[in-house]
């Protein structure tokens, strides 16, 4: 008979339903209302829909930047900590957009916003489900970035719907207290940094049956060598062209729909790609338990090429245009999921923040410049050109990844660095990572 102990239910269930929350949220108040603001920016403040795409690449911009430092930070403090600092950021960003009356104020408070983000989405949320499972990880984080396209589902139609009836800045500030206090309940209820700090094992399992202990280090290959080696950098290359491609038709469907058909269709538009997206997702990830992921990750590179180029047909009826938007969001969502999946099964956990985090810089370049990409072609053009655009830059980046062959003997090297990817020290002290710093200039201070 099992003992009372076993027969419980494994902690980390009950965290990954808090990161599930989480990424609902921050996904349905910011990443896909990117697309919202967008539309309500032009229409509202009489901006251009190239200067309103470089707002929306300035948030992608920032969230990229700040998920890199957000990755050490995990690394060291605890993470509920770095998100709750976060989430303010965010709330604040969101609040201050119904400030924007100039060009020039766009880009402050989209930095602020997407700081925000960064700090309470992927890389947070995919660094505390690394910790809390190993042989089910897969499962896991398709389960937790579910949450991405639940919020476009159930909030940003909402956003929409209120924004086109009272304008952006009646709501704004609402909406960032509407994030603040969905997002602090989720992270100091639920979530806990890691298994190791309650006394637990990745994935429910007893120590005789794990391959770590609490006290020993984790497996894996360190930041220095990771990111030097080939593999890193042209899947860094394919995912900057890949995401260049997605999230630059993202943020531009909701506003594209409305311009060919209406609000509703585009309301609708948004409210397919994330159903697609949450069902693609949970099959992706039991697909990836059973199936290579290099290969999956380039079947749905291709998936994601056509389902752009189907959107991209000016057709009269919508019915091609909600055709290529299931296509696109049946790869999206795996494509975002598989991007940590396979970074962290080449290169393993013990610098995986920090690897995770290297990446998701680099591949801003492309989710910052994909917006401000179509929006730049639109104003010069139209949508269709900018759309077959986005198809070629999805095609390329295909390319590139076919190239990328996992290596065979990165596991076995030394590690250069005497770090690991242990339980943070400063777990059960909250916000240590805003005091040391201060601690430091004030003792630099004494002795100068």
């Amino acid at each position: 008979m099992p003992s009372p102990k076993s027969a419980r239910i494994f902690r980390g269930w009950i965290v990954l339903a808090g990161l599930f929350i989480l990424l609902t949220v921050s996904a349905g108040f910011a990443f896909y209302a990117q697309g919202i603001f967008l539309d309500a920016l032009v229409r509202e403040q009489g901006f251009s829909v190239g200067m309103a795409g470089a707002g929306t690449g300035t948030f992608f911009v920032s969230s990229g930047i700040a998920g890199y430092f957000a990755g050490g930070l995990i690394s060291k403090y605890d993470a509920r900590s770095v998100m709750t600092v976060g989430a303010f950021i965010g709330a604040g960003g969101l609040a201050l957009i119904a400030q924007i009356s100039t060009e020039w104020q766009m880009f402050p408070v989209m930095a602020i916003f997407g700081t925000g983000f960064a700090l309470t989405s992927l890389v947070p949320t995919s660094s505390i489900v690394t910790r809390w499972f190993h042989r089910q990880r897969s499962v896991a984080l398709s389960i937790a970035s579910s949450g991405l396209s639940l919020g476009g589902i159930l909030i940003s139609p909402l956003i929409a719907s209120a924004i086109d009836e009272d304008g952006l800045i009646t709501w704004a500030p609402r909406l960032g207290f509407y994030f603040l206090i969905s997002l602090l309940p989720a992270i100091w209820l639920l979530v806990k940094p890691s298994p190791e700090a309650m006394g637990l094992y990745p994935d429910g399992d007893e120590p005789a049956n794990n391959k770590t202990s609490a006290s020993q280090k984790l497996p894996g290959v360190d930041f220095a060598t990771a990111t030097r080696s080939r593999y890193f950098i042209l899947i860094s290359l394919s995912f900057i062209l890949i995401m260049s491609a997605q999230v630059g038709a993202i943020q531009h469907i909701f506003k594209l729909t409305k311009d060919r058909f209406d609000i509703e269709t585009a309301q609708l538009t948004l409210m397919v790609l994330s159903g697609t997206s949450v069902v693609a997702r949970i099959l992706g990830g039991i697909a990836a338990m059973r199936i290579s992921l290099s290969r999956l990750t380039g079947c749905l590179v291709g998936v994601q090429t056509i389902g752009i180029s189907l959107i991209a047909i000016d057709a009269n009826s919508s019915v091609v245009s909600l055709a290529g938007v299931v296509v696109l969001g049946s790869a999206m969502g795996n494509l975002l999921m598989l991007h940590p999946l396979l970074l962290a099964d080449v290169f393993g956990i013990r610098d995986y923040p920090r690897i995770y985090g290297l990446g998701s810089l680099l591949m801003v370049f492309g989710v910052g410049s994909g917006p401000f990409l179509v929006g730049v072609i639109r104003d010069v053009w139209d949508y269709q050109t900018a759309f077959l655009v986005m198809t070629v830059l999805a095609f390329l980046g295909l390319l590139i990844f076919l190239m990328a062959k996992p290596p065979t003997d990165l596991m076995s090297l030394p590690s250069s660095s005497s770090s690991s990817f242990d339980v943070p020290s400063n777990t059960h002290r909250p916000f240590i990572f805003l005091v040391e710093p201060l601690k430091a200039s004030k003792a630099k201070s004494k002795t100068s």
